[in-house]
């Protein structure tokens, strides 16, 4: 039987900046952002800004609705909220690469999955185990104390770890992930994921001093809601299958929502099948 990868990608409903489609495909956007979202609309009414600057002060537009202090980048971006993934896979030397997504997986097969924003923003993977639940792959208490914020040019390796991996065993079968990259935190998802513990802003996020749930799991229910949050045909996805210029090959998929809106996410599932 050969290896499926099978893709869903849903992402939330754009701005009006966004009314037209995208001319440029995933890997640009993620990489290269459209000429017309690189600057802040801001910049262009700075002298308007300056005359008003007694009755609307610029910090009070700058802070509002922040998800969390320091984290203002989040609703202040100018450019298109992008994913880049890929599926590694361990050869017989022990060391990782870049597969093709169709690679017919087989049974003792060890892989990784690596994940990529080209923005700052809040990621979340799961796993759907044999039981229906959907258990908690990232953020990990093993990576930056929990934290699930990433950053600019960060990668995420899941699972974490030097000797982290997924092994396939000799039964054959489907491993569900689903994955949730949002420029904000995601309540529905810190809720069951983080402990209570922490100082609750207005916003309901939480301090820094909150901590992972042990075992945390996520229901159906959950997983089908920010599904249904979302919109497919307001993302553009690519897959890319080339060598670069020192003739290592690309095998990644892009995944990018062109909003700039501040409750811009994207949502992804993915299937990796076996026999």
């Amino acid at each position: 039987m050969k290896h499926l990868l099978a893709l869903t990608i849903l992402a939330a409903p754009m701005g009006m900046l966004q009314a037209q489609e995208p001319t440029l495909k995933a890997r640009e956007l993620f990489y290269t952002p459209p000429p017309d979202t690189a600057k802040p609309v801001a910049a262009a009414k700075e002298p308007e800004a300056k005359a008003a600057t007694k009755s609307v002060p610029t910090k009070s537009v700058a802070t509002k609705g922040t998800a969390k202090a320091g984290d203002t980048h989040t609703l202040s971006a100018s450019v298109p909220l992008g994913l880049r993934y890929a599926v590694l896979k361990r050869d017989a030397g022990g060391q990782y690469n870049e597969v093709d997504p169709d690679t017919s997986f087989r049974s003792g097969d060890r892989i990784r999955l690596k994940v990529d924003a080209n923005t700052s923003g809040y990621l979340y993977v799961v796993m759907r185990g044999s039981s229906g639940t959907w258990k908690l792959l990232f953020p990990s208490a093993e990576v930056a104390g929990g934290s699930n914020h990433v950053s600019k040019g960060e990668s995420r390796q899941i699972p974490s770890g030097e000797r982290g991996q997924f092994v396939f065993d000799e039964q054959a079968g489907s491993e569900k992930l689903f994955i949730v990259l949002t420029r904000q935190p995601e309540p529905d998802l810190d809720k069951l994921i983080y402990s209570m513990g922490g100082t609750v802003t207005k916003d309901g996020s939480r301090g820094s001093d909150r901590s992972l749930v042990a075992q945390a799991s996520l229901g159906d229910d959950v997983v089908s809601k920010l599904r249904a949050q979302v919109n497919s045909r307001d993302l553009v996805f690519e897959k890319v299958d080339s060598a670069s210029a020192d003739g290592k090959i690309e095998n990644a998929a892009y995944v990018v929502n062109p909003s700039s809106a501040p409750d811009a996410r994207l949502v992804v599932d993915i299937a990796l099948k076996h026999k």
